[in-house]
């Protein structure tokens, strides 16, 4: 009721996709200058949630996210460097990143000539999200406070319920292979998206509990648990277990916390090498495919062949992307091997992409915001 002219414009982006990928993309970039004239940096924000979700979605009426995020994008990045400003931060989030994107694009010197353009743009989409996103949203914070967080969490539901309703309607639309994906592109996205949802609103209740109220939170976690159980999200069912687990114990004492996280990644090898054994003891094999575990999906050979690619180009990696044009350059290989999809592993992707370097200057960035975060 809020932001009826925002979710008006929204709509308006999803029938235009429909009728055309490219008359919705002109319209999006349109309602982008549009934003910015009445300085409705909010919108401007959320449009572009909405657009990257969009991107994800494998659907034809949705073509138009895939087309629209980078022109979006670069809007966005030339309104903040036109309009500084309005944004009197400091940064934290990129300067952590900066020696491993310059890694990153040297790695480009060795990027298969196909894979050049879209390698270099991915760069500078990366480099974009680093230092120009985090500046929108510490602006919306400064500027509305928690008012913002409760509205993005409300879109965040918003995408839940959309994919919940589409499936109702078109059950083909929302799911891949079998699996619910709702408006993401596969059970994987909206097991990811998922995950984050929960972390996020776990943490924004915990910081400000008076924000959201009961009913809030239980439509929040029931459309988080609806959606992950129908995408049958192994990852997102541990990852939230784990993160409550040991919530109990760093609540009740951090030395008590501190080995039993010690004795979790310990018994991480003995559940991971019986998961298999554990999950059919439960009566939950088929519900959480049991069969597919014992080769990891046939991730274990993606993996395999992405280690092999790798040593070639150990320190430096290949260029940005380089991971996704490997793999769909040897699709073919990969789909009679039983393998459908990319690498299904962010560090492995780092490697091929950035070599070693790349990869521990990346991780040593992270390990620096998140000890900055706690």
């Amino acid at each position: 009721k809020r932001h009826g002219q925002f979710t008006t414009m929204v709509l308006l982006w999803v029938f235009c996709g429909i009728a055309n990928q490219w008359l919705a993309t002109g319209v999006v970039v349109i309602c982008a200058l549009l934003m910015k004239h009445k300085n409705m940096y909010r919108e401007l924000v959320w449009g572009f949630l909405f657009i990257l979700v969009m991107g994800d979605n494998r659907e034809y009426s949705a073509m138009y996210g895939s087309t629209a995020k980078v022109p979006y994008l670069l809007l966005l990045a030339v309104f903040y460097f036109f309009d500084s400003k309005n944004f009197k931060f400091k940064n934290d989030f990129f300067y952590p990143y900066i020696l491993f994107l310059i890694i990153a694009l040297i790695a480009t010197s060795a990027c298969p000539a196909p894979n050049l353009s879209n390698s270099v743009q991915k760069w500078l989409s990366f480099l974009m999200l680093y230092s120009v996103i985090p500046m929108y949203f510490l602006k919306m914070i400064k500027e509305h406070g928690t008012e913002f967080i409760k509205d993005t969490l409300y879109l965040f539901a918003f995408f839940l319920i959309a994919g919940l309703v589409i499936y109702f309607i078109s059950q083909s639309s929302v799911t891949l292979a079998g699996r619910y994906s709702g408006i993401f592109g596969n059970p994987n996205g909206i097991g990811i998206f998922c995950t984050i949802f929960f972390l996020l609103t776990f943490s924004v209740n915990y910081k400000f509990p008076d924000l959201l109220n009961k009913n809030d939170l239980i439509v929040i976690y029931v459309l988080i648990a609806i959606s992950i159980l129908m995408a049958a999200s192994r990852t997102a069912m541990m990852s939230i277990f784990l993160f409550l687990l040991f919530v109990k114990f760093f609540k009740t004492s951090y030395w008590l916390g501190i080995p039993v996280l010690i004795l979790a990644i310990i018994g991480y090898t003995f559940i991971s090498d019986n998961i298999v054994e554990i999950v059919k003891s439960l009566g939950l094999g088929k519900f959480l495919r049991a069969d597919n575990i014992e080769d990891g999906s046939c991730r274990t050979l993606a993996w395999k062949m992405a280690w092999i690619e790798i040593q070639p180009h150990f320190l430096f990696g290949r260029g940005f992307a380089y991971d996704e044009y490997y793999f769909k350059v040897n699709q073919d290989w990969f789909l009679r091997h039983g393998h459908n999809g990319g690498i299904h592993n962010t560090w492995l992707a780092l490697w091929m992409n950035s070599g070693i370097i790349g990869l521990v200057l990346y991780f040593f960035g992270f390990l620096k915001l998140f000890s900055r975060v706690i």
